[in-house]
């Protein structure tokens, strides 16, 4: 938001460089991100090197200097002079030099609220303008719960990201909840606009690589929750989104980052590789955990299988299966009712199984495998089996 212009061409002014921006007052609101404009233009004249200054000014009439804001120099942009605007702060064109200097500063906060000016030299001109930016402190009537965190995904399902607000305000204006997906380095860049919800209504066809992919998960966004989900993900939907709820006088917003894996889905079993050993008699227990991406998706299925050869290449029995939610454990004569999964959900991620009356002849080397749509994995024990009690 800008007015008050003051006159148009700045007070210092040397040689033939000249900024088109009038000197202003830029307000904004907290949270936001703010632009402060200065355009230019050079004249042949100017022939050395092209240097721009921010400065942020103090003193009663400005005459002293703060700090450095941000500065281009010998093609180069320095943007961490000041701590306080350090990843906050830069250039809104990545071409300066032709003519545009503005700069801007997202995150915007009440102590960003001061005078700044833009100098541009280009020997043997010098010009410089200033901007008052006013920033309105509205913290306190919206405040999002939900922190900031990264949200994987596989592909081709379907991803949740969360936005859950309490009005802390009793005084509750219009609600406006933007969703967007941001860009640039510091991810100052506003991409695209995802979804809108404004004036009780939801825009959802603003983004056309997410039209009819996304959408708000709550009917009532009014109760506090501002979350979305995207359907069929893809590679292409990876970046960082922000949701930003806006309630008169109030504005906040959260950023999430999104990450999607470039397989449909994996299997991996978490069991290290181990050598397991008993005494005859006992019972033996065999661990074989695993985590399945994503969990629920298409139907699983266990072997523990025996193996044989001098690289354990040969299959010598399949002695119990888990397969379409049954368990089958009657393959192999001599562990018939010796064997069995020690957990009754075996989907839940545990494998594990227990031999009971452990022989000698059981000694070997024993492989878990899982399998579902999306893969494969197997480990393999070994257990020894000692002749006595030990």
């Amino acid at each position: 938001h800008t007015g008050s212009p003051g006159s148009l061409w700045p007070c210092d002014l040397i040689g033939s460089v000249s900024i088109t921006t009038p000197e202003q007052i830029v307000q904004e609101a907290g949270g936001e991100i703010v632009h402060l404009p200065c355009m230019f233009t050079l004249s042949p004249e100017d022939q050395g090197p092209l240097d721009i200054e921010w400065l942020r000014l103090s003193g009663p009439n400005n005459e002293a200097i703060d700090h450095v804001v941000i500065l281009y120099a010998a093609d180069k942009i320095y943007s961490d002079f000041y701590q306080d605007l350090k990843g906050r702060v830069h250039f809104t064109s990545n071409d300066v030099v032709s003519g545009d200097a503005s700069i801007k500063i997202r995150n915007v906060r009440p102590a960003d609220s001061g005078t700044y000016q833009c100098k541009v030299k280009k020997a043997p001109g010098v010009a410089k303008t200033t901007v008052q930016l006013t920033v309105i402190d509205i913290t306190g009537s919206v405040n999002i719960t939900t922190p900031e965190q990264t949200v994987q995904e596989a592909q081709g399902e379907t991803v949740h990201l969360p936005c859950i607000f309490t009005y802390v305000s009793k005084d509750q204006g219009p609600l406006d909840v933007e969703w967007l997906r941001l860009s640039g380095p510091n991810n100052e860049a506003i991409d695209h606009v995802v979804i809108l919800y404004s004036a009780d209504k939801i825009h959802d066809d603003v983004y056309p690589d997410l039209k009819g992919r996304v959408y708000f998960t709550s009917n009532d966004i009014r109760s506090g929750d501002a979350s979305i989900n995207i359907t069929n993900v893809r590679l292409s939907d990876v970046g960082t989104y922000q949701c930003k709820v806006k309630t008169y006088p109030g504005i906040v917003n959260r950023n999430l980052q999104l990450a999607v894996t470039n397989i449909l889905g994996s299997v991996s079993i978490t069991t290290p590789e181990q050598t397991i050993q008993k005494a005859r008699g006992e019972t033996v227990h065999l661990p074989c955990m695993f985590t399945l991406i994503p969990e629920d998706r298409g139907p699983l299925f266990i072997d523990w299988i025996q193996l044989t050869g001098p690289q354990n290449e040969v299959v010598n029995r399949m002695f119990i299966v888990y397969l379409a939610d049954k368990v089958y454990d009657n393959f192999y004569q001599d562990m018939k009712g010796r064997v069995y999964f020690t957990n009754n959900d075996v989907r839940s991620g545990d494998a594990s199984i227990n031999i009971t009356n452990v022989q000698l002849s059981d000694a070997g080397t024993y492989q878990c495998g899982v399998s579902h749509d999306f893969g494969t994995a197997q480990r393999t024990i070994q257990l020894t089996v000692v002749g006595e009690l030990l």
